[in-house]
This record gives structure tokens, sequence and C-alpha cells, in this order.
């Protein structure tokens, strides 16, 4: 006891007592006593009592209350640091209590034994200052008020300074209602910071606000106008949202924000979708424009793209150095898919309409439903009537022998297909006393050369391009692009005897997993 431990000999560990002095007690597991001037073991960390948490439309008396009620014992003596952790983002009657006074001043009114801590007795105070601090607010905005007179009871009441003598003034000035005078700049009037310049007053901000005000955006952090499109000294929030004039922290992580203050509702759109604000697009320019996604600029230098999603969803994609790094003079910048018969290695590189068919030899572009009779195909889709043997040629629609009918494996499908191939045994989505699979229906079996299938891949491919996935292609379109879905699934459930439903007496209603589509698509035409 009483020995210190050398570099490398690691840390005296013994109880908090034992330290004497306030710069041997160890913050790793002590504190410091400034009441009792001793070294005390170090309290549990407790999760700090938000005041914004208090109960919304109570008056500052009330929520001081409960600010008083909710604190933890073991948080006391309470430091400034964890008073200004609780009060950030308070407000008395809409105005933010940094703007009414600093959190230093309020903190030493409570702190009658200027120790630097509080202890409970003195945080009891909290509501009445809360309420003496209510009381001053509103005693400024009566006066605030009483100044925005109409101009004949100002007249009457011989007041000489208003919003039309500010503006009369060269060079103009703006009413400043909290001192009565003109100002050059409303950055001098208090949390009125903004400026009115139709009416030549001093206003409180807002995104509308300082939009008005030349342009400029509004920063909720400081809450203050800041430069037009610069949010570089805005706390927490550099990047504007030109669209909202606001400035916001980076909204296109793929990890959610932890703040809460940047927890709202929105969407995580990719180029082309529709949105309201810049904060809904993620990818490319990150604007939202004429109410669409804007995707970065093919072939300008300056707009280098880092993915696919990066560029024109139609027809265009983000291409990296195909040396591997080694051409010094490679943009990686958007550029236009490849068109039908040229090489690729995959389906990104390939147009809207086209999949990379690594069937052939040489894997080139192929247009869905192109290829002819004896072409290599590395699915059915490429094939023009939508099915290869089982040499994997593309080769004459075959029907299936035993659509709808049960089965135990692919091989129980046989089908007409001159080689041998079968269709593809699937299961049901329900079932009870049958068979849990049937026989899928092949591409021979649908009508019109497979019409309805075509036709739904023709939409996704000339409206939602190569990087919309299915789902939001048809949140996108909404019905337009469902109707065309559910027309392939309602012609497959009734060639497949479907649709496989539980007993309405089983009281199971789970539109997700159990579905008639022909009923589905009744509803929305």
């Amino acid at each position: 006891m009483g020995m210190e431990c050398a570099a490398g000999e690691g840390m005296c560990y013994r109880p908090c007592g034992t330290y004497l002095h306030v710069t041997e007690c160890p913050s790793l597991y002590c504190q410091w006593n400034t009441g009792s001037e001793s070294c005390i073991p170090k309290a549990p960390d407790v999760p700090t009592y938000y005041w914004t948490a208090t109960t919304i439309g109570a008056t500052p008396m009330q929520q001081g209350k409960e600010v008083v009620d909710g604190t933890s014992p073991s948080v006391f003596p309470m430091s400034l640091a964890e008073f200004r952790l609780g009060a950030e983002g308070f407000r008395i009657q809409g105005i933010l209590l940094e703007n009414i006074t600093k959190i230093e001043h309020l903190f030493l009114d409570l702190d009658k034994d200027i120790d630097g801590d509080l202890s409970p007795a003195e945080f009891g105070n909290l509501p009445k200052i809360l309420n003496e601090l209510t009381a001053a607010v509103t005693s400024e905005r009566m006066k605030q008020e009483t100044v925005m007179m109409s101009a004949s009871e100002r007249r009457l009441q011989g007041t000489k300074v208003s919003p039309e003598v500010c503006n009369a003034r060269r060079p103009k000035q703006y009413y400043c209602s909290f001192d009565v005078s003109c100002k050059l700049d409303c950055v001098e009037c208090g949390w009125k910071s903004a400026t009115d310049r139709a009416f030549s007053t001093c206003v409180q901000p807002s995104a509308d606000v300082c939009n008005a005000d030349g342009g400029k955006v509004y920063c909720a952090t400081d809450e203050l106008c800041h430069p037009p499109g610069d949010c570089s000294t805005c706390v927490d929030r550099p990047l504007v949202d030109f669209s909202q004039h606001t400035c916001l922290a980076l909204w296109w992580d793929p990890e959610p924000l932890p703040q809460w203050t940047n927890w709202v509702c929105r969407f995580r759109n990719k180029v082309g979708m529709p949105c309201r604000n810049d904060q809904d697009c993620i990818y490319g320019m990150r604007r939202c424009l004429t109410e669409q996604c804007m995707p970065f600029q093919p072939y300008n230098a300056n707009q280098t793209c880092f993915t696919d999603l990066d560029c024109p969803h139609l027809g265009y994609y983000c291409p990296s150095d195909p040396t591997g790094g080694q051409n010094p003079y490679w943009v990686q910048y958007c550029r236009a898919q490849r068109s039908d018969g040229m090489t690729c290695k995959e389906d990104r590189e390939c147009g809207p309409d086209m999949l990379c068919n690594t069937g052939e030899p040489q894997p080139r572009c192929r247009t869905l439903f192109s290829l002819d009779i004896g072409t290599p195909a590395a699915f059915d889709v490429f094939c023009q009537s939508g099915w290869r043997d089982v040499n994997s040629k593309c080769a004459p629609a075959a029907r299936s022998k035993q659509v709808g009918r049960t089965c135990d494996d692919d091989s129980d499908c046989a089908t007409t297909d001159e080689t041998g191939r079968s269709g593809r045994c699937t299961c049901k989505d329900w079932w009870d006393a049958d068979d849990s699979k049937f026989c899928a229906p092949v591409s021979g079996d649908y009508a019109r050369h497979q019409e309805a299938q075509r036709n739904f891949l023709w939409f996704r491919a000339t409206n939602c391009g190569s990087f919309w996935t299915e789902d939001e292609c048809l949140r996108i379109f909404g019905n337009q692009a469902s109707t065309l879905k559910l027309t392939v699934e309602c012609e497959t459930q009734k060639l497949s005897g479907g649709p496989y439903m539980p007993p309405a007496d089983c009281g199971i209603d789970d539109p997700e997993r159990f579905v008639d589509k022909c009923k589905q698509l009744a509803m929305i035409r």
C-alpha cells in the first residue's frame, strides 16, 4: 500500500478507500467524491434521462417534475456534462432551451453551494427554474405581439420604429421586435436570426424562411440559416438536401444513423424512382429533381460512378477498368450497356432486354426469346420457343404430359421433348390429404407462345431496367405491373389445377403465403 506501479507492472488493484488523494483515485473503477473528499467506488453507468422524453403538451413546470422524478439517484452528484446531455434538445414554447439561456447559467442557478456538482436537493429546484424561464418567454412574446400591432395602433401610441421605417432606411434594415430597433443583420436579434425580406423583419429561422432569404439552408442543430448550398459548419448535419433547403446527416449510408434525431420516415430509392426530397435518393447524384432520383451523367469525367446503381437505370452501367487498374487513363463513369451479339461476362453488361448467354462458347449478350432452334442457351428465356432440350440447346416448345398431376421428383414430370427433358416437380402452397407436389406447366402449355410472360418481361426491361428488383418494379408501377405478373401466375395456377389453399374451416388467413392469383387479378382489374 502506498507503492506506485512502474511501467509494465500493471495497476495496483485495491479498494477505492485506500486512495487518499484525488490524483491517485483511479478512474477505471473509482471516483472522487468532492463532498466527503474521499475516493469511493465508481457508480454504475445509468442511462441518461432526456428531458425531451417528458410528456408532450405538459407545462415546463410539469415536465421539470417528470425530469426530477425520472432521474436515477445514482447519477448524483450530477456534473455539468451529465446535466447538459439530459437537457439537449429541450424546448420551452417551441424555443430551444439553449436559445433562451446558456446551460451553464442554468446549472449555476441550481448549484447553490457552488461545488461544481448538483445534489438531489439542488436538482429538485429544476421545475421552479423552468417555470421562471417560461414566464420570461411568455413576457417576451407579449412584447413582440404588442410591437406587431397594426400600423394605425402604432401611430396612435407614438411608436416610431416599425418594419416600414426599417425598410425605408438605406441601406435597408430589418425590424427586431426584441429591442424594437432596426438591424443591418438579424444575427444581432437573438433567436430571431433569419431575415424576412418581404416584410423587413427578423424572424425565427426555418427551412422556408432560410430559402426565401437568398436561398440559404436551415441547420436544425444551431437553428440558424447557413450560406446557400453550404452546411459544412452545421454540426452533425454537413450535407444539403436542396429540395428541403435543410442541412442533414449522411442519408445514403447502408447502416442506419445512430442518432435518433435522424430517424425520419423516408424512401431509399434507386435512380429513376419517384421521390419527394433529396434524402429519398441514395445513389447517383442523390438529388430529387422533377420528382425523380437523378443519376450521374453518362460519359461525364467529372461524375465518376461507384456502382451500377449510380447510372441511368435504363441502358447504362458502371464498368470498372478492364485492365484491373493498369490503365492510367481509365475514367470510371457511366457507359451504355452492350448491344445484342457483343461479348460479355455478366448480365449487367447487357441491355435491359438482354442477358449474357454463358451457354455459348464465347458468352455474348442476347435478347430474350431471340435464339433459333439448335442454338446453345444458358436459360429457356433466350430461345424463341422458350424451351431448351436436355443438351441445353433451343428446341421446339414441349408440353407436359403430367401437368398438374402428383409427382415425387422432376423425373415424374414427362414432357413431349424429343431428347427426354422433363418438367419441374414443385411443392404445393397447401396440402392436407393429397400429395404435396405437382408437375408445373412448361413453355408449350402456355397460350400464344407464353404471351403473358413475354409481356411482363418486356415491361420490366423497358420500364425498370437491369438493376431494379422485381419487387421494386412492382412497387413503383403498382397495378400496371402487378396486372402483368398476376396474368402469368393466374395462367400457371389454372394449368396446375390450383389454387392450393387451406380449407375455410381451418381459419387460416395468411395472404402472404396462400393467395388465389386469379382472384387477386380480378380484384385489381
